[in-house]
């Protein structure tokens, strides 16, 4: 078993899918980091604020589980303080965060990436447009 992983995301809204990412993830390893995504970050990737504050999203990721280690991702992407600090043995990502494998690979950051969980239904994209629309 893997000592130490590492998760990535936004987390804007913890749903079904997440819970499924963070449980699989969870299950591979002894410790699991979770890196939640600076709202500076989210602005610059998404081009949108997340709808929840950062501490509401740690909030629930630690209500969920609160075995996890939860930190703080980078204001300024590509500065991957978590990933130095942590210095986890694997990352596993979602199906939908290839940049984030393009940026591992050229580190040589060993990753995987885990299945989706009905990605047609559950994916914060679809569910925030509907909660954000009266």
């Amino acid at each position: 078993m893997i000592r130490k992983g590492m998760v990535f995301g936004v987390f804007d809204g913890l749903h079904e899918g997440h819970k499924k990412f963070l449980t699989d993830a969870a299950a591979r390893c002894t410790e699991l980091v979770v890196v939640v995504a600076h709202p500076e970050a989210v602005l610059t990737l998404k081009k949108k604020h997340p709808l929840r504050t950062l501490e509401d999203r740690i909030g629930e990721i630690r209500s969920f589980n609160p075995r996890l280690e939860v930190v703080t991702g980078d204001a300024t992407l590509g500065e991957w303080r978590a990933l130095k600090e942590h210095r986890p043995d694997m990352v596993f990502l979602g199906y939908d965060q290839e940049r984030i494998g393009e940026a591992l690979k050229k580190m040589n950051v060993p990753f995987t990436i885990l299945g989706a969980h009905r990605p047609s239904e559950f994916k914060s994209s679809l569910l925030n447009d509907r909660e954000s629309k009266p």
